[in-house]
């Protein structure tokens, strides 16, 4: 805790994404503050408390029924097939931007401490004009969320910002979260990492060329991929052994974190000013999260390479002026 002179103060929590995910993290913070002596006498009532019992998940739980490695019908993790074949692309030198050396059948390590961290305030008439003027007649009709169109403007902008060679593939991933993805549903309450990434791909001339109602409809397919066979397919790939990812051009993450209102946790003095992830384990995911002023807008906060910077500010802001 870090206190001011004007009175205010800062609170700081870290925290293992081991332990929580996204939801799990607002809800022990939530529930943490709610049950405080001072609060519970004022609210009179008592949040309900996590659950963290982690077994549903686990890949040994003999209520999870293993799929078939191989074969036709079986449900692929499309999003660690795509990671991989992400991969191999950079390991065979088919790519060639400034993180990767072409040819040398290695990715070139830039560090994550290369990446600056900004912060993009997306005000909800911004929102509003980029789906005006990319959707045009059709701004009224079309349907989507402002999640999908702001990942697939996001997804746009960074890939032509970073100069991916027009005949690589690029990823979007995206986490989505199953704790009602999962049969049965998770408790309510679970705590623990309760989501799997959903993956759409596309070469980088196709990413240039498609318009975005055609990338949000790539989008809406990831999010309907992901099933309970899906989950279990996905938490059996990671029961093998892990590494460390290193950032890549041609890979744009993206964790939503919009349906969790931070500012809103009261630590005895009401609604936070401001609510940032201060350096996640992995930068340049991009982060969407509710901006304390305007409901409608969005606070993107992503970590981008000092040379792109300028670049992808112009092709992500264009549209939105």
């Amino acid at each position: 805790v870090t206190g001011f002179g004007c009175g205010g103060y800062s609170i700081g929590i870290g925290s293992s994404h081991s332990l929580f995910d996204g939801p799990a993290t607002y809800d022990f913070l939530h529930a943490w503050a709610s049950n405080s002596a001072i609060l519970k006498q004022k609210r009179g009532t008592e949040l309900y408390k996590p659950v963290h019992e982690r077994g549903a998940l686990l890949v040994e739980n003999p209520g999870i029924t293993k799929l078939p490695e191989s074969g036709s019908s079986a449900t692929r993790a499309v999003a660690i097939d795509h990671l991989y074949q992400l991969i191999k692309q950079a390991m065979s030198g088919q790519t060639c931007g400034p993180d990767t050396k072409f040819g040398s059948g290695k990715l070139h390590d830039v560090g994550n401490s290369n990446l600056v961290l900004k912060t993009f305030h997306l005000s909800g008439a911004m929102i509003e004009s980029l789906k005006s003027k990319v959707f045009g007649e059709r701004s009224g009709s079309f349907s989507c969320s402002s999640f999908e169109l702001l990942a697939a403007h996001l997804w746009k902008a960074r890939t032509k910002a970073l100069g991916v060679m027009k005949g690589s593939m690029v990823c979007l991933q995206f986490a989505v979260d199953i704790r009602k993805k999962t049969v049965p549903p998770l408790p309510e309450g679970f705590s623990g990492n309760a989501y799997v990434l959903a993956s759409a791909a596309l070469t980088a001339e196709e990413l240039e060329a498609g318009s975005h109602e055609d990338i949000v409809d790539k989008i809406k397919e990831a999010k309907r991929s992901i099933s309970n066979d899906y989950v279990i397919a996905y938490n059996q790939v990671l029961d093998g052994p892990q590494g460390t990812l290193l950032p890549l051009n041609e890979l744009t993450l993206v964790s939503d974190w919009t349906r969790m209102p931070f500012h809103k946790i009261d630590f005895f003095h009401g609604e936070a000013a401001y609510v940032s992830p201060l350096l996640s384990p992995i930068p340049q995911v991009a982060y969407f999260m509710q901006n304390p002023i305007d409901s409608r807008g969005v606070d993107m906060r992503i970590g981008l390479l000092p040379q792109s910077l300028n670049a992808f500010s112009h092709y992500f802001l264009t549209n939105m002026q």
